[in-house]
């Protein structure tokens, strides 16, 4: 998954056997082929599987001939999925953590090169765009809540691993089919429309950026980012790594309404907000910001909004 990492083979290691990785080569497959394949029954490769599905390494879909299991995708989608193994030991964690100090930074360069666009975009905060501007549902969290079929919550990965500040952990709205994978899994809990717009808003109060899926339809997950333990955002704001696409709209601040406070440059996770020699009030770096909001939920005159800036046809159909 990644060339040449010291820390991926260990991480693995702890997951499965030699035995087991040769089942996981053999993937996407049913239970039945797979058993006939490696000589058990399939009982004991079912038991197999759900153990793999369990740790993280698989998922799974219905199909007309079975249950057909596959193997992770991506490093990044291991890391998700195998740091909410209900027995991960300490050590497990404390290796990914390593993983994203030390080879993380190096790998997502070598990966931006060969994607068109991120995998993820920033939705904004709703009570922060202008009204003058149009707020399409799916970067609306309260219509993409509304409309969904089911929800859990989830504890966010990288702050779990990370430990770099005190925002909560348990922040990770999983939607739909995503929600059905972390039930099933024992790695989240369901929760109402309504819990999960209450959380979302104490997240944006904790100072936490609304990330999801870079695309118009089908969101699994609506994340909660800080901008110290999450494995994107550090590197967009250190390195300018494309890692998430912004919003489609961008941060004004009304020059009759501003105090000049400057409560919103501590907000602002990308640095976007700054003072000038010249002007008594903050500057919008435009080529920075991402559009989130957040400056809007702590500005105590209501003098920031978000403002259109991008068409609709900026976020990709799928």
């Amino acid at each position: 998954m990644v060339p040449n990492s010291q820390f991926v083979p260990k991480l693995f290691s702890m997951l499965a056997t030699e035995d087991d990785a040769k089942i996981l080569l053999a993937l996407p497959g049913i239970a039945e082929d797979l058993a006939q394949r490696f000589e058990m029954e399939t009982e004991q490769m079912e038991q197999k599987l759900h153990g793999f599905f369990l740790k993280g390494l698989t998922f799974k879909s219905k199909k007309l001939e079975g249950t057909k299991h596959r193997f992770c995708r991506d490093i990044a989608q291991l890391h998700d999925a195998s740091i909410l193994w209900a027995d991960a030991p300490q050590a497990f964690l404390d290796l990914w953590q390593q993983f994203m100090e030390e080879e993380w930074p190096a790998y997502t360069k070598l990966v931006e090169g060969f994607l068109p666009r991120p995998l993820t975009r920033i939705i904004p905060v709703e009570r922060s765009i202008s009204p003058r501007s149009q707020v399409l549902a799916f970067e609306n969290v309260k219509e993409v809540v509304e409309a969904s079929r089911r929800l859990a919550i989830c504890k966010c990965t990288c702050r779990l691993t990370a430990h770099k500040c005190d925002r909560p952990i348990e922040t990770c709205l999983q939607i739909d089919k995503a929600a059905d994978y972390a039930l099933e899994r024992g790695t989240g809990r369901e929760v109402s429309k309504e819990e999960a717009l209450t959380i979302l808003t104490a997240c944006e109060e904790a100072g936490l950026v609304h990330v999801t899926m870079n695309r118009s339809q089908n969101m699994h997950y609506i994340c909660n980012c800080c901008g110290c333990c999450c494995m994107a955002l550090p590197l967009m704001v250190a390195h300018g790594r494309k890692m998430c696409d912004p919003s489609r709209f961008l941060a004004v601040i009304e020059e009759p309404a501003c105090t000049g406070c400057g409560v919103c440059l501590d907000m602002c996770t990308f640095n976007a907000l700054a003072f000038t020699d010249n002007d008594d009030i903050p500057v919008v770096n435009e080529d920075v910001c991402m559009g989130c909001g957040l400056c809007e939920v702590v500005c105590p005159t209501d003098a920031i909004t978000l403002t259109e800036t991008r068409e609709e046809a900026f976020i990709p159909a799928m």
